[in-house]
């Protein structure tokens, strides 16, 4: 062995601590305290960590009431502004979703699930195919705006990681019920709906109209009279777990869009017409008579019951819905002209009047 392998390896430099990071908190001792419900989301904003301003400066990832780093680069968020994302509820929302969720594939109680007649199978299998596109649209839809949201409005983006899940379990759910009971998937719905929401480039405000007070109320009142008329505990279930999911993404719309209302500049004439732009693309994809029938024959009992008891709870389908969605209109404010809606929905406003 050489003379200088034989030599001890030199010792490591000693580590001198400075515990400089110790002194870096904007609020030390205060105390987070869980009330009869446990630690909430909303428990948490008290002092400094309750403060949200109106516009949020930071372009960093730096949790709000963190010290934040210098030097940092900027990540580029779209949506800085309060107004443009904002509710009240969101904590709270939050915290019902976690609460409330629940699995298709264990709690879903898919042995009830009997053997259908062939005109009401092929039924129940179209409208679960177009309620699976419903979902996917959610999906891309919010994920794809979420990301823009800056973190100091983190209630927000929370809750809306809980409805982007509701949303994928609600594609699992109706993708599985058309696959049980030896139907399959139907035809491709006509989507002008979807595409709207797909392409709506003029902020998550926008899209919360299309998606939830357009496409979600629409949405909210189809899973009701689903429920209803279900043929077993399976469907009762899906249907009755999707529409209280369904509800919590409809009380955040109207919540943030109470919000944007009252603190963005020109806010009520921009939603008026975007409402007014999303009428004429539900009409249209509404003038397609496939889900139409589809649901005459869930709500029918079949093709024969279809032509009159089905046709007839379709129609009170159609009214419950315009009825809640200008109900939620003139909750929000928003003059509409509902002279000016086009077919088939202004068949069912009655009687005619300016919301």
């Amino acid at each position: 062995m050489s003379e200088s392998s034989a030599k001890e390896p030199p010792e490591p430099p000693k580590f001198q601590p400075k515990y400089n990071w110790m002194n870096k908190t904007r609020s030390w001792g205060m105390r987070a305290l869980p009330g009869k419900a446990g630690l909430k989301l909303g428990d948490l904003n008290m002092g400094i960590y309750g403060e949200i301003p109106m516009h949020w400066d930071d372009q960093s990832r730096n949790p709000r009431g963190a010290v934040p780093r210098r030097g940092m680069p900027p990540v580029g968020y779209a949506i800085r502004d309060k107004g443009g994302l904002w509710a009240d509820c969101a904590a709270d929302l939050y915290e019902e979703a976690i609460q409330r969720r629940w699995a298709p594939a264990t709690d879903v109680p898919w042995d009830s699930i009997e053997p259908l007649p062939d005109d009401v199978e092929h039924a129940v299998c179209q409208v679960c195919t177009e309620l699976t596109q419903y979902a996917n649209v959610d999906i891309e839809t919010i994920t794809g705006w979420q990301h823009q949201m800056s973190y100091g409005y983190h209630e927000v983006k929370q809750y809306l990681a809980t409805a982007t899940f509701d949303a994928a379990r609600h594609y699992e759910c109706f993708r599985k019920r058309a696959l049980v009971n030896g139907g399959g998937l139907g035809l491709e719905g006509p989507g002008q709906v979807n595409r709207m929401i797909l392409e709506s480039r003029g902020g998550w405000t926008e899209a919360v109209v299309y998606l939830f007070l357009v496409r979600g109320v629409f949405t909210m009142t189809m899973y009701r009279y689903l429920g209803r008329y279900a043929h077993n505990d399976a469907e009762r279930f899906i249907y009755g777990h999707a529409l209280a999911d369904k509800a919590r993404h409809v009380t955040y719309a109207l919540d943030h869009l109470k919000f944007a209302l009252a603190h963005v500049e020109d806010q009520q004439l921009v939603t008026a017409t975007l409402l007014a732009i999303g009428d004429n693309g539900l009409a249209r994809d509404l003038r397609d008579p496939v889900l139409k029938e589809a649901l005459a024959i869930i709500f029918g009992g079949g093709i024969d019951g279809a032509r009159r008891q089905g046709m007839e709870v379709y129609h009170a389908l159609m009214r419950d819905y315009v009825d809640t969605h200008l109900a939620y209109c003139r909750w929000l404010d928003i003059p509409r002209n509902t002279a000016g809606f086009p077919p088939p929905l202004n068949e069912y406003v009655d009687p005619p009047r300016d919301g």
